[in-house]
């Protein structure tokens, strides 16, 4: 099913994405919704209890996450795997919205990152 979506990146107040995705049922009672343009692409695999972000453009990431929870994930590049870990703070997933909060933990340093997904025209899946 196709529906207009937006994914929004709270923390840099910008729009990362806005069209029309494919969403389709995952088995777990997920949801898999892909979002593409002509030099990236992100595919969110959301269940109840936790999310699957990847996304490919000139490198590939792979990431976990669930709440309360750290996660290791991986960036695929042309020089190699690099892995990381995520500390998940915020999961909400409802009919309409998915919302995502997590820092990426690397030693000493660490980054914050926090995205909303909107789902503008939804009729088939149902998002609990």
């Amino acid at each position: 099913m196709n529906c207009s979506v937006q994914l929004s990146d709270l923390i840099n107040n910008e729009i990362v994405f806005k069209g029309i995705s494919t969403i389709s049922s995952l088995k777990n009672n997920g949801l898999c919704i892909e979002m593409k343009r002509a030099d990236s692409s992100y595919c969110w695999k959301c269940f109840e209890k936790g999310l699957i972000i990847e996304s490919v453009s000139d490198y590939k990431v792979v990431m976990t996450l669930k709440e309360n929870a750290t996660t290791k994930s991986h960036i695929e590049t042309e020089f190699g795997t690099i892995y990381l870990q995520y500390h998940t703070s915020l999961y909400k997933m409802n009919r309409n919205c998915i919302e995502v909060e997590y820092e990426l933990v690397q030693e000493d340093e660490s980054q914050k990152f926090h995205f909303l997904l909107e789902i503008y025209k939804e009729e088939e899946h149902a998002i609990h």
